[in-house]
């Protein structure tokens, strides 16, 4: 959750707005959905109760019964990204084992783009050969 605090800041502080996001049920509390605004589309199941639902869940309920098949098609899109931080954990290691927060930060960052060139399957000698 501290992680998902200091995205959501972040993204905030650099001026984007976030049209839709899929959660995973340990986020569908009442506090996370208020963090997003009525322009966001929140795609997220409950945890087991439905008892303490508030008027937060009104949109993300209506959505749900408008197009279940579609509600339920883009909530689980948030599998892949899920198999990606997998990957990304067998290919990487699971620790980030720098100290310094900038430095750590320098870590993830370079782990998030070996994953975007491993994702996009392009072989980086071709594509250096046809640069030069």
């Amino acid at each position: 959750m501290d992680a998902f605090r200091k995205a959501k800041k972040y993204i905030e502080k650099l001026g984007i707005s976030i049209e839709s996001v899929s959660l995973d049920k340990y986020y569908s509390s009442k506090k996370v959905l208020k963090l997003f605004g009525r322009e966001t589309e929140v795609f997220v199941i409950p945890k087991e109760n439905l008892k303490n639902i508030g008027y937060e869940w009104h949109d993300v309920l209506n959505r749900f019964l408008k197009d279940p098949v579609g509600f339920l098609k883009r909530y689980f899109r948030r599998n892949l990204s899920e198999s990606g931080f997998s990957a990304d954990k067998r290919r990487f290691g699971q620790l980030v084992r720098q100290k310094r927060e900038d430095r750590r930060e320098t870590a993830l960052f370079s782990i998030a783009i070996l994953h975007n060139v491993f994702a996009t399957k392009v072989n980086p000698r071709k594509f250096w050969e046809m640069k030069n």
